[in-house]
Parts: structure tokens; sequence; C-alpha cells
């Protein structure tokens, strides 16, 4: 019964990319009469998808995308200085990937570039999916008309808020417009349509739940530890972004155009307070989906010394764990599988997450979790909840040490 289940709502990655990129070349040959049918049609195909959330256990690989480069200097600023966006992107991501490298050296770290050359927005994320990374950051600066703008950002694909958030991904997207042959490379996107971008934001779907934890993470350490202004999570249609196979986002660092700002991030001092912001987001998120305790771990360290916290009950049932087994753009909770597991709806970020049980500890949601994953739930991962508010998991081991 699982198996069926399984197949009407599990479709293989390539399969959806190759589906999609018909339907994206239809609705661009049929523009004036089947707008409507596709954007169904493309609904359609992702809600089966949508159940596919891929949750690794460990990260090993981590491709970090420094944006623009070469001929595309992306924003410009205030023009003041010849150093630009792809300049301090460049510079944030390598900074980024040394702290992650001096920490976990067992990561891979892989970078899209590593000088200022240009690349195309469809290698960037090919190089992403070839090497099978857990993780896609792309690293970027904001830029503006207005002058006093300004903040830090972090963006995963999504419709959420679309129309606030367009101007933004169409800017970086028109990067496509400095390649050769972009109408062939893809397939009739055309970065200044909304309707091209709104299709595009469909793609990432899978891994968005994934993707707004590590951008959370980032936005805290920005508006705490950093002492950025943040402009929060958003979600936006990002080519870059789209098309990865993996849980992604894209980080704003600062509006380069705002005279104020571009000094900080033209300075080392600057560049260092962002990347190690991003750094210890990334730590954060490790930890969360990892179950482990990294406090005491230090740059000389590796992941082999990793040591679990203790479990200790509460004395109270505020913390409870649950074990997450699907994702949909969806109300599924009618399935027939779902009827039988009694698992919880719980409607977040436009999608519909589903639970099963309700743990007092980590060890106990960690058998219920192993035996989703025998039923078919390959993807199961534990979510924390204190007080109905969903936590990280070492939030909530610290939290159980403090109420007993």
């Amino acid at each position: 019964m699982f198996f069926n289940v399984q197949s009407k709502c599990y479709i293989c990655s390539k399969s959806l990319k190759k589906i999609l990129s018909k339907l994206i070349k239809l609705y661009y040959i049929f523009l004036s009469n089947v707008r409507s049918i596709l954007f169904i049609a493309i609904i359609f195909v992702f809600n089966l998808n949508s159940n596919a959330q891929i949750n690794s256990n460990s990260i090993n690989t981590i491709v970090i995308d420094p944006g623009h480069g070469g001929k595309d200097s992306g924003t410009m600023g205030t023009k003041r200085f010849k150093i630009y966006e792809k300049h301090v992107a460049l510079d944030v991501s390598l900074k980024l990937g040394e702290y992650i490298s001096n920490t976990f050296p067992n990561i891979e770290i892989i970078y899209t570039r590593k000088n200022d050359v240009f690349l195309e927005l469809h290698e960037r994320t090919e190089i992403a999916n070839r090497k099978n990374a857990d993780l896609f950051i792309s690293v970027h600066c904001d830029g503006f008309t207005n002058s006093n703008a300004s903040g830090a950002s972090v963006f995963v694909m999504g419709m959420s808020k679309l129309k606030a958030n367009l101007d933004v991904a169409m800017r970086e997207n028109s990067a496509i417009y400095m390649e050769d042959n972009y109408k062939q490379t893809y397939e009739g996107f055309d970065p200044k349509s909304p309707e091209s971008n709104i299709v595009f934001s469909l793609m990432q779907n899978t891994y968005l739940d994934q993707s707004l934890q590590l951008a959370e993470f980032v936005e805290h350490e920005f508006s705490t530890t950093a002492n950025r202004k943040s402009r929060g999570v958003k979600q936006a249609p990002f080519y870059v972004i789209s098309r990865t196979n993996m849980p992604s986002i894209l980080i704003e660092c600062g509006f380069l155009t705002n005279p104020k700002e571009e000094e900080f991030l033209h300075t080392d001092k600057g560049k260092d307070f962002i990347a190690s912001a991003i750094y210890r987001a990334f730590k954060s998120y490790k930890e969360n989906i990892e179950n482990i305790n990294l406090d005491s771990v230090n740059s000389t360290q590796t992941p082999k010394r990793y040591v679990k916290k203790e479990i200790i009950e509460p004395k109270k049932p505020d913390i409870i764990f649950k074990v997450q087994i699907g994702t949909f753009l969806k109300s599924m909770i009618k399935d027939e599988l779902f009827v039988i597991l009694d698992a919880q709806e719980i409607f977040s970020d436009g999608v519909y997450k589903y639970y099963i049980g309700n743990e007092l500890s980590k060890i106990e949601c960690e058998n219920l979790k192993d035996s989703m994953i025998k039923k078919g739930f390959k993807d199961a991962f534990i979510v924390p909840f204190y007080k109905n508010k969903r936590i990280s998991v070492k939030e909530a081991l610290d939290l159980q040490i403090k109420l007993h």
C-alpha cells in the first residue's frame, strides 16, 4: 500500500525537469491560447512531487556561488568606487568557505567561481547538481534607486508576496542577457516577464522547507550577532536557485547603492561580519538537521568529535517532538495513508506539512522516525515544538535542561 501511494506522489527529479521544460516551451509557443491550461498543468505536476521533500541526514558538499563576475558587474553601487557587487560577493563567499572548512574539514566546499570570471546562470546550477551538493548558497549585494534603502535579505525560491519581491529577482535574472544564445539556452525564459518568473518559482517547492530553515538561521544571525539591519526572509523567483536539486538560498548582503552600507561592505571587517554570520547560521542548520551538539567544537575539531547532548525529560509537556513525513502544495489530510497514520496537518509558508507523534523525548521520536522510514517515508525527520511553536532541536534540548 505504501508503495502504491508513493508511486502516485513521487516523480524523479530528472523526469520532472524534462516535463517542465517541455511545458515551458509550449507556453511560449501558444502563449495567447494556453496560459491558463499550462499553469494548471505545472501546478498539478508539482503537487504530485511535493511529497518528495528531501532531508539529508548529513551535509557533505556545499556549493557557494559568488554572484555575477567578469563582464557582469552586478550592482555598481554609488559608482564612487571601482568595487562592484561581483567583487564583494566573491570576497564574502571565499571568507564563508574558509570559515566552514576550518571547522568542518570533512565538508567539501565548491565555488562556482574563485576569481573574476563570467558564468552563465545555468552553469552555476549545473555545477551544484553535477556534484550532488547538499546545499547551494548564492551570495549577492542589493541595489535600489533610493539611496536610503538598506539592510540584508535572504531569499528562497517561491511565490509568497511575489509582487513585492519580483523586481529583485528580475534584476538578478537579467544577467541572462549577457549570455550568448540565451533564448535557446533558457527555452524562451524572459527575465523581464513576470509570467516566466512565476513559472520557475514552482520548481524549488521540493526543497522549500529546508531552504526556509537555513534562511531563517541566516536572518537571525544578521539581525542579532552581526548587528545588521535585516529585511527578513523572502520568497522570489530567482533563476539561479530554481534549478538546483538541493536546498538553496540567495543572500543579498546589503545595499551598495546606500553610501554607508557600500563603505561597510568594502571593508575587510564588513565582509567578515557578513561571512561569519552566514557561517554561524550554517552551523546551526547543520546541528539542527543532524541532531548533534556543536557547542564544544572549535575550528580545529572534526565532525568525528561531535557529542550528542544528554536527553532530560521536562517536568511539563511543554516540549514535544514530532516526525515530519511530508510537504505538499495542497491538503492531503483525507488521503487514505495519512488517515491511517493519524497524521497532523499544519499549513505554513504556503505549504501543507504533515507530522506524526507527540513524543516527550528525542530518543522516543528517533524510534518513531525510524519506523516511518521503514514504512516508506525515507526523508522523515524530527521537528520539536515548544508551546505549539516550532523550534530547532538544539533549542529543544537546551530548554529541556532548563526545565528539568
